[in-house]
């Protein structure tokens, strides 16, 4: 009896080591993991993951024998649980550090690696640095089991939770968009619009003012969430870092288990426009829109109003403000294009801006309706002079449609029509933009497009385009800031255009004014000289100023030699003659187009002769000054032929259209 006893005392230890080295080979196989029911998804994702190659136990357990054998009892405690029926079926893992790092080594966290896909560029040296990151990190922090396919790969739901937690989401994410993701590099499509973000971003453009809503959810912890795990909850908690080393680092509890999730993605764009503006004004990529965005326009660098920049939305203008003063009774809008059938003012733009601005947006307006009525006058011009019809002009249709008049963006529309009227004869010979701005920049954030108007200084026309060449604002115009009474006013220097202008006394007037001379004599434009050439009175007899400086006179130099009458006869004429040429200019494309249609005999010939007379007449510039018969005779051939035009068949409903139009 003895012996049996001695050979079961030997070999019953036997047998159990024997047993555990098999229970140990056994359990190194992953399909014994496989064994249990609820381990059964976790296989499988591994065993679709880059790892199916490495055993579980080669990560799972950390590195050294002592680690491998106490891994192994904990696994004999789960089994013995499980078949007992205590186990639970909620995995939990504890991954060292050191089991990655004998496959991964620590030189190639300082790599850089493709992720998501190959759509994002990552470093690990930026997320384990104390330095960059207020954080403790593990690599299973981030690098979980459950992501689908990837066993032990990376969610992008944690990198998401991470970036975009406690962030003020109108700064963008911690990092900024780039760290994850650059702009499409071609076109996209955006409600059928084709859209590049390169121009936009070159601009200076930060993502956030069109992707203001890029996220859902908060990704907070309830109180809830740690009652969960916790019997009781203090009234205060320490400080985050503490919670997550605590949780994160030394229990290896995952994000998603206290975090809420946040969703990224395209959840509401271009929230700066109205919603409630489609309904009306089209799609969210309306004309409108586009202006104050400052895209659409063809060969035009993309250049956003400042108020798009500052993220006001279209209520910020175009809604019923406090007292009821920001609608002028008209549907939201605060004040209507200037010359629309209107005079609302832009009483919105005062509780923003200074008392003043209403009248410097009218100014903008009134100078694009201009500049587009000069635009389609020299267009239609060019076909009657060429017989070339012009091809469709997209950047002048922009403008128009947007139907603003410079309100939603002055500089980019001003860009526009620059390009609109490239190759037409509109206005004056002005500088580039560049050669604008390096000297005027403090004026023109307000004044933009004054290069392409002309005012009226002591009686003359004053174009700024040709002046800013050699001039500054400044050296014309009173320096101060926009807010004193005197801003905008001309210095004493600038009162007289003598003062820049004919210096020397002695120099002839045909040097200069070759045009003006010839007119006056008879030998350009008028084939008989004027009577006052005609009777030897000489340019000086008029053009002298004090100190015998040559100057432009008024219509009371008349009185001098003539009667009373004789300056109010010169006004007349003046007056007869800027009215016609107004009215001519104004339904100048409308008479191109209509002989053109009906191809009327003579009549585009005549067109084109009384238009080419004009051309040359206000080259000339004196406007019938210097030649009172011939200008009473251009201004009745001008009106027969315009009344001509009125009376004739078919033309009754085109004039009435016109009477009508709200743009220029």
């Amino acid at each position: 009896m003895k012996k049996i006893w001695r050979a079961i005392a030997i070999a019953l230890p036997l047998f159990i080591v024997y047993g555990f080295v098999l229970f140990l080979r056994a359990s190194d196989d992953p399909k014994f993991c496989a064994s249990c029911h609820y381990m059964q998804q976790y296989y499988n994702n591994w065993l679709t993951s880059s790892h199916n190659q490495v055993a579980c136990g080669k990560c799972h357990y950390a590195p050294g024998v002592g680690n491998y054998l106490q891994g192994k009892l904990r696994l004999a405690s789960e089994i013995l649980r499980y078949y007992i029926g205590a186990y639970s079926p909620e995995v939990t893992s504890k991954i060292n550090d050191g089991a990655c790092l004998q496959c991964h080594k620590t030189k190639d966290f300082y790599k850089t690696v493709k992720f998501d896909h190959g759509r994002i560029e990552f470093n690990h040296r930026v997320h384990l640095s104390k330095t960059d990151v207020n954080f403790s990190f593990k690599c299973q922090t981030c690098h979980s089991e459950l992501v689908q396919g990837q066993h032990g790969g990376v969610s992008t739901q944690i990198c998401i939770l991470c970036h975009f937690m406690g962030s003020d989401m109108r700064g963008g994410p911690v990092g900024g968009c780039n760290t994850c993701h650059g702009a499409p590099k071609n076109d996209i499509y955006v409600w059928d619009t084709p859209f590049n973000h390169s121009e936009y971003l070159k601009s200076g453009v930060n993502c956030q003012t069109c992707h203001l809503h890029v996220t859902a959810g908060t990704g907070s912890v309830t109180r809830e969430k740690c009652l969960e795990c916790h019997v009781s909850v203090a009234d205060t908690f320490p400080d985050s870092k503490t919670i997550h080393d605590e949780h994160v680092v030394k229990e290896s509890i995952k994000c998603f288990t206290c975090h809420g999730q946040i969703r990224h993605g395209k959840i509401q764009m271009y929230d700066v426009f109205s919603p409630d503006c489609q309904q009306c004004h089209g799609n969210r990529h309306s004309v409108q829109e586009k202006v104050f965005s400052g895209s659409g326009g063809t060969n035009v660098p993309v250049i956003p109003d400042p108020m798009f920049l500052s993220d006001v939305t279209c209520e910020g203008c175009h809604s019923s403000m406090p007292g009821g003063n920001g609608v002028a009774g008209v549907h939201g809008i605060s004040s209507r294009i200037a010359g629309a059938g209107s005079v609302a003012p832009f009483s919105t733009c005062s509780l923003c801006h200074d008392r003043r601005y209403d009248t410097l947006v009218t100014m903008w307006q009134e100078n694009v309706k201009t500049r587009i009525r000069n635009i389609e006058l020299a267009r239609a011009k060019e076909y009657l002079l060429t017989g070339k019809k012009p091809s469709p002009d997209k950047n002048l249709d922009l403008v128009i449609r947007d139907g603003s008049l410079g309100a939603h963006n002055n500089r980019y529309v001003n860009l526009v029509l620059d390009q609109s009227g490239k190759g037409l004869k509109v206005g004056y010979r002005k500088p580039g933009v560049e050669f604008l701005y390096e000297r005027n920049s403090e004026c023109l954030s307000c004044h933009f497009g004054i290069e392409n108007v002309s005012v009226n200084v002591n009686g003359e026309t004053f174009p700024h385009g040709p002046h800013l060449f050699t001039k500054k604002c400044t050296d014309c115009h009173e320096n101060v800031g926009p807010t004193s009474s005197i801003h905008g006013r001309l210095t004493a220097a600038a009162q007289s255009c003598t003062n820049c202008h004919h210096q020397s006394k002695n120099q002839k007037c045909e040097t200069c004014h070759s045009l003006q001379t010839g007119f006056y004599n008879g030998t350009f434009l008028a084939t008989s000289p004027d009577t006052m050439s005609a009777s030897g009175i000489a340019c000086s007899d008029c053009h002298l100023a004090e100190g015998n400086y040559p100057a432009i006179p008024t219509a009371q130099v008349c009185s001098t030699c003539h009667d009373a009458k004789a300056a109010k006869e010169y006004d007349d004429v003046k007056s007869q003659v800027e009215g016609s040429i107004a009215q001519w200019n104004r339904i100048f494309p409308e008479m191109v187009a209509y002989y053109e249609s009906t191809q009327l005999k003579g009549g585009l010939d005549t067109l084109r002769s009384i238009e080419t007379v004009l051309d040359n007449f206000q080259k000339e510039g004196s406007m019938g000054a210097h030649n009172l018969i011939f200008t009473q005779n251009l201004v009745k051939r001008i009106s027969n032929f315009v009344e001509g035009f009125k009376d004739t068949p078919g033309t009754t409903t085109k004039m009435m259209q016109l009477s009508q139009r709200n743009m220029p």
